[in-house]
């Protein structure tokens, strides 16, 4: 049977999922049932992680009431038969599974939350889902301890995370430079950044326009949040590339197992190491969680009713990586005006025919 419904999966949604990705969607619901958590525990694709649960509802291993998931009493009975556990979470109460101590950041952090609460709400539009202040000050305490941060360039590709305002706020930086395509964000960053003495240069700044003479080869050290189509890691990643100055300069970027296959990762990580030249020298599972938005079920698959529930709390999570330039880098600086940024099969907003 799990052979047969990774198979359909696969045929369904053009992802391809295994047997093994359909056992831990069957262990995840041994400790929730609620279909985001689920999402979050078993990193896969959100569009395959829904059609597995449809499929074993289709089979009758799962039942689903009121937009809860629970397993049949054969469910029950093959769980027990096929000794299938439940996700052990092991994460690290005091770092989150950061392994970085805040305590020196503790007024930035209450800053944050301060002034996070006037941030203009995030859109659809422009593909927006922040951080939590702890993530944005985890960066931030990640950049110190790689050495990125002091006395250095930063560039950050795109801000609803407020991570520019966050390392100005320290007072390390040489220079801060955000690029940020929001008019409502732009405005924000400006004013927060004069009202608190901060030294950040806002620009406006289309990632798909050719990138500038002024932003290449200037800074030290590029932050980004992608999105995760092929293309816009391509575009977004290769224009903070070719932004940094050169060898054992770095960049940080955010990335998904909901929105990105292990296929993904992996083409990913070969253009890094061979196309970009860079090495990643991090990459800490979890480091980034993201507050709900408000936009979410209208913007997901309205067909399967267990989708169409609001999270039972923050669920989105992304990896950390960061990357290292070892002696040249080959960034992207042509125009991109064709690309698809935002939206493929693996994508949350996904609507396509699933065949």
């Amino acid at each position: 049977m799990v052979t047969d419904i990774a198979a359909q999966v696969t045929n369904r949604t053009g992802i391809k999922v295994f047997p093994r990705d359909v056992l831990r969607v069957v262990g995840a619901l041994g400790t929730t049932d609620n279909f985001w958590r689920v999402a979050s525990l078993v990193r896969l694709p959100f569009n395959a992680v829904a059609e597995i649960l449809n499929s074993l509802t289709e089979a009758g291993v799962v039942v689903v009431e009121a937009g809860s998931l629970r397993l049949s009493p054969a469910g029950h009975a093959w769980v027990e038969e096929a000794r299938i556990e439940a996700p052990f979470v092991a994460r690290c109460r005091s770092c989150g599974g950061r392994g970085l101590d805040l305590g020196p950041f503790q007024e930035l952090l209450a800053w944050l939350h301060e002034i996070g609460r006037l941030r203009p709400a995030p859109i659809k539009e422009f593909d927006q889902g922040y951080v939590t202040p702890e993530s944005t000050v985890a960066r931030v305490a990640l950049l110190a301890a790689r050495g990125d941060l002091a006395d250095k360039e930063l560039l950050v590709l795109g801000d609803d995370d407020l991570v520019s305002l966050a390392a100005a706020f320290t007072r390390r930086p040489k220079r801060v430079v955000v690029l940020e395509v929001d008019p409502r964000l732009t405005r924000f960053i400006e004013e927060a950044a004069r009202a608190y003495d901060l030294a950040v240069e806002v620009l406006e700044q289309d990632i798909r326009a050719r990138w500038p003479e002024h932003l290449l080869r200037r800074f030290d050290t590029f932050l980004t949040d992608p999105p995760e189509t092929l293309e816009g890691l391509d575009v977004f990643l290769g224009r903070g590339l070719a932004s940094l100055k050169g060898p054992r300069c770095a960049g940080y970027f955010g990335l998904t197992f909901t929105e990105c296959s292990l296929e993904k990762w992996q083409l990913l990580q070969r253009r890094l190491t061979g196309r970009f030249g860079v090495v990643i020298t991090d990459i800490i599972a979890d480091f980034n969680e993201y507050v709900n938005w408000d936009y979410l079920l209208d913007s997901v698959r309205k067909d399967l009713g267990f989708v169409q529930v609001p999270p039972a709390g923050n669920w989105y999570r992304s990896a950390m990586y960061r990357v290292e330039v070892v002696e040249s880098v080959a960034g992207h600086t042509d125009s991109a005006s064709d690309a698809e940024l935002y939206v493929d099969r693996e994508a949350l907003v996904y609507t396509g025919r699933l065949v």
